[in-house]
């Protein structure tokens, strides 16, 4: 009996990447100018951030439902096998209960993993659980260490606008006008609760970039034992994430070729915009 891994399309794992790796991929979908897009499946990242910043309009996001979970469920255990689902978090997304009423049905067949995270915070505890499974671990095994692990792992957001975040209602008219006269750039961070809290606002790119460290540093330092990753909402040829490494090298040293880098999709690109940047890891102390 093999584990079969279910990941959302909020961890930014792309479709083919997924498909190379074993994975059953469940994409959440994404409401913009009128049209439905399944993440990751019917628009690229690329597209996405075209046509959110030609639209005024708010977008919109939507879970993957019960009857998707249960596709997905009654398919690997039909083939015997057991099954590890990863989800965005519970604080962000109805996705994990969607997959919890599901699961009901597959008593000690599904086994689940709120993340408490998004993006690159799911493609850390995504690749770990990976390992485990090719190291032979069963689902019930890889999923309470993960449960564990979820609890150390760190997770910080750079926004490049505050325009997102205004039409999201996260910030006022006034702030995010201010912010842009300002050029304000938000430090955001997860809790313990999976929510998004603030770090601080910092004035200019540099300045984003310090505050990003000094948070990495408060919370330890980087175990680079652990996958570390970086997701970017822009084209990755850019030059953002490299300007971004190239000042960081305080934090990373000698470890940026082990650091996995991908694109943010729509999911969180609908409430940060083009331009943010998300780092997680899971810390030295």
């Amino acid at each position: 009996m093999s584990v079969k891994i279910i990941v959302d399309s909020a961890s930014d794992i792309k479709v083919e990447a997924a498909k190379e790796q074993g994975l059953l991929f469940a994409p959440l979908k994404t409401v913009l100018a009128g049209e439905e897009y399944r993440d990751g499946i019917d628009i690229t990242p690329d597209a996405f951030y075209d046509k959110l910043q030609a639209n005024k309009e708010l977008a919109r996001t939507s879970q993957v439902n019960v009857g998707e979970f249960n596709a997905l469920f009654e398919e690997a255990v039909k083939e015997g096998d057991e099954v590890l689902v990863i989800t965005i978090s519970s604080g962000l997304s109805g996705t994990y209960q969607s997959a919890s009423i599901a699961a009901a049905a597959y008593p000690d067949k599904v086994f689940l993993v709120d993340s408490l995270s998004a993006t690159a915070g799911e493609q850390i505890l995504i690749a770990h659980a990976i390992a485990l499974r090719d190291a032979g671990k069963s689902a019930a095994e890889i999923c309470a260490e993960l449960n564990e692990l979820r609890k150390k792992a760190r997770l910080f957001l750079r926004v490049q606008t505050l325009e997102y975040l205004k039409r999201g209602g996260r910030v006022s008219k006034t702030a995010a006008f201010v912010g842009g006269m300002l050029h304000f750039m938000p430090v955001l961070t997860l809790n313990g609760e999976g929510k998004l809290e603030t770090v601080g606002k910092a004035r200019g790119v540099r300045m984003s970039h310090k505050m990003m460290n000094d948070a990495v540093k408060a919370a330890g330092g980087i175990d680079f034992s652990y996958p570390v990753a970086i997701t970017y909402a822009g084209d990755l040829s850019d030059g953002t994430v490299k300007s971004y490494l190239e000042d960081s090298k305080e934090i990373f040293g000698e470890n940026e070729k082990g650091i996995m880098i991908g694109q943010l999709g729509c999911v969180i690109g609908t409430h940060t915009g083009p331009g943010a940047i998300v780092l997680s890891f899971i810390p030295k102390a």
